[in-house]
């Protein structure tokens, strides 16, 4: 993680962090359940990948659980995030940076980033514009997905989407759409 990004990340004071859980936690309460994947649903704009390793594992489980999202909005052509793809660098290396950490906190949150970005690197069927870059791709595939031979195999097919919204403790996550 850059000087620039800790410096984000140690300057965020408890109010702030409060903000951004209640941000959060609105948008994902108000449709995400109902929409997923395909809802294109906007989320406050933060340097997430900074808190990928925050203390405050809501802060954490948040912040990964919406990088997961804009990957699958990507994965499905619901939308695409990142129009700079610095911005999903920094995210890219700070999951290299915290894999094993995001793997044990947050396992069902891990098989859908491993099986997007297994679709995204594979799929080249994407517009210019929305093409992972080569350097990304890369980044993804050596320092990423071959690290452990098993992500392929175990992390290929995704969990129960209903298992993705307890885990990010989406209320009423079980609860038939009215």
């Amino acid at each position: 993680m850059s000087s620039e990004d800790k410096k984000i990340q140690k300057e965020l004071t408890t109010e702030e962090k409060s903000m951004i859980l209640t941000e959060i936690n609105k948008v994902l309460n108000s449709g995400f359940r109902i929409l997923g994947f395909d809802g294109g649903m906007a989320f406050p704009h933060y340097p997430y990948y900074s808190y990928f390793s925050d203390s405050d594992k809501e802060l954490r489980r948040y912040s990964i659980g919406i990088f997961t999202i804009w990957l699958g909005y990507w994965n499905t052509e619901c939308s695409f995030r990142f129009t700079k793809q610095s911005e999903l660098y920094k995210y890219i290396k700070a999951l290299v940076e915290y894999q094993e950490e995001i793997e044990k906190d947050f396992p069902v949150l891990f098989n859908y980033i491993v099986s997007f970005l297994i679709e995204l690197t594979e799929n080249y069927g994407y517009g210019e514009q929305t093409r992972m870059k080569p350097y990304i791709t890369n980044i993804v595939k050596e320092d990423f997905l071959s690290k452990k031979s098993y992500y392929g195999k175990k992390y290929r097919n995704r969990i129960n989407f209903i298992e993705f919204l307890k885990e990010l403790k989406v209320e009423d996550y079980d609860k038939p759409y009215e």
